[in-house]
């Protein structure tokens, strides 16, 4: 009686204690109670229950090792923490057509009893099978804008036609897919055939390193894949076009700069104007320096691929016109002025006179080399303090006498280029206290190829 009491409670205490053991990993997985169609890929969460740290194995049975592909046999999982495990099961060529069921178990490597068994459900159809060989593609190297060929050789193997093949290919750049392709075939039973599909590279694709992953699927499940790398080389392709507007008041330069390739471009442009132009120039967002006898523009572009700029000059030339101008009316006064008769005067004591107090006055016509002159008239004054003595060794006057001045006027009618007149006259000095008089400007005018002229001598000082 005692042995049997014994038995049933231990037996009790193994129902009891049992679950809490096996309660110690926690499974999770979508495809419970459900039967998949082979090849089939299972996602498991694997959850450490415990209050320690373990290293969890996960067993297939001996009849399935060459079903199943187990991604991480074998877990490191601290408490609480999950970790996820896949497994690929396809079946092996020669097994029977049928369902089938895998009790797959999770131990812990510290504590065999601790473990949990899971069943996997799928089935066999040997109708659909398909071999996949030889994906490639056509280089392993590219420029950005060219096209990437990929191709995969596929052979029905089993009894049944595939009217829903598919070809996929993605484009990977640090696990993230950039771009995809795909293509649809059908393929009859025992047919084997080449499936090619592409991508077109952007013009402006960044250099590095790339991945092309390839799926191949049929009958709604996935027969191959795989993954091939690649490079895209690096292009340096920039464009600068010079253009400009205007011509006579301003001229506004425009320098176009784009980045048509695939990398970052960095570039200084820079132009140049003579110190004279340089007065002139205006450049918008330039740094100015300068270099000899030149100043010199710089423009530090940086562009990304694509990016494009615009780079403007100014030149204006209004400045020149006026300058032109200005140059014109002083060069032309300064002919007018040349072609002009000049007259000069002269005060001294008589050397034919007794008199001290007598003075001769000379005065000295001269006509440029440049024109005739016309209807030249001469006109001189004399200080009020003096009389003008009517002696004239060369022509008379005529003689206007005012209360501060007497006016002399003698009419030279034409004098031509190079010609030259020469008046005397004098004068007497009435007052006796007078030490120092100031004789006005002679002033001599008429015309020179239609056009009238006026020019004055110089004052003279003299002592008497």
């Amino acid at each position: 009686m005692k042995r049997i009491l014994l038995v049933a409670s231990l037996f009790f205490v193994s129902l009891v204690i049992s679950p809490a053991v096996m309660a110690d990993i926690g499974i999770e997985y979508e495809e419970r109670d459900t039967c998949k169609i082979l090849p089939h890929t299972y996602e498991v969460n694997i959850t450490n229950l415990q209050e320690s740290r373990n290293i969890f194995r996960v067993r297939v049975p001996r009849g399935f090792s060459r079903w199943v592909t187990v991604s991480d046999s074998i877990l490191r999982i601290s408490p609480g923490d999950q970790e996820t495990i896949y497994l690929d099961v396809s079946a092996p060529r020669g097994v029977e057509l049928g369902d089938y069921n895998i009790n797959m178990t999770v131990m812990t490597e510290d504590e065999p009893r601790v473990a949990e068994n899971f069943e996997l459900c799928f089935i066999v159809l040997r109708d659909y099978s398909m071999e996949v060989d030889d994906f490639y593609i056509d280089s392993d190297e590219y420029s950005p804008g060219e096209t990437i060929k990929a191709t995969v050789d596929v052979k029905n193997d089993g009894t049944k036609d595939f009217d829903d093949g598919i070809f996929r290919i993605e484009m990977m750049k640090d696990g993230t897919a950039i771009e995809e392709s795909s293509t649809e075939f059908n393929l009859e039973t025992g047919k084997r055939k080449v499936i090619d599909t592409s991508i077109v590279l952007d013009k402006l694709q960044k250099p590095g390193d790339y991945e092309i992953r390839y799926e191949v699927m049929g009958a709604g499940h996935t027969v191959m894949k795989g993954s091939e790398r690649f490079n895209i080389i690096e292009v340096k392709d920039y464009t600068v076009e010079e253009t400009s507007d205007g011509r006579y008041i301003t001229r506004t330069t425009i320098i176009d700069v784009k980045n048509s390739g695939n990398v970052v471009h960095s570039e200084a442009i820079e132009r140049s104007a003579g110190i004279f132009m340089s007065f002139l120039t205006t450049p918008e967002d330039a740094e100015v320096y300068r270099d000899g006898l030149s100043e010199v523009y710089r423009w530090n572009v940086e562009l990304e691929p694509g990016e494009s700029t615009q780079l403007r000059y100014q030149v204006s030339y209004w400045p020149i016109y006026i300058l032109l101008v200005l140059l014109a009316v002083i060069l032309f006064q300064i002919q007018m002025y040349i072609k002009a008769p000049v007259v000069k005067k002269k005060v001294e004591r008589s050397e034919i006179s007794d008199d001290k107090r007598v003075l001769t006055v000379s005065l000295y016509v001269t006509n440029r080399l440049f024109g005739k002159a016309k209807n030249v008239i001469l006109e001189d004054s004399a200080p009020s303090v003096t009389r003008v003595l009517d002696e004239f060794d060369t022509l008379e006057p005529s003689i206007e006498r005012k209360d501060d001045e007497t006016i002399l006027r003698w009419k030279l009618s034409d004098i031509e280029p190079g010609d030259s007149r020469v008046i005397h006259y004098k004068v007497k000095v009435l007052v006796e206290s007078v030490d120092e008089l100031i004789f006005p400007e002679a002033s001599v005018r008429g015309s020179v190829d239609g056009r009238t002229f006026e020019r004055s001598s110089s004052k003279v000082r003299i002592g008497v």
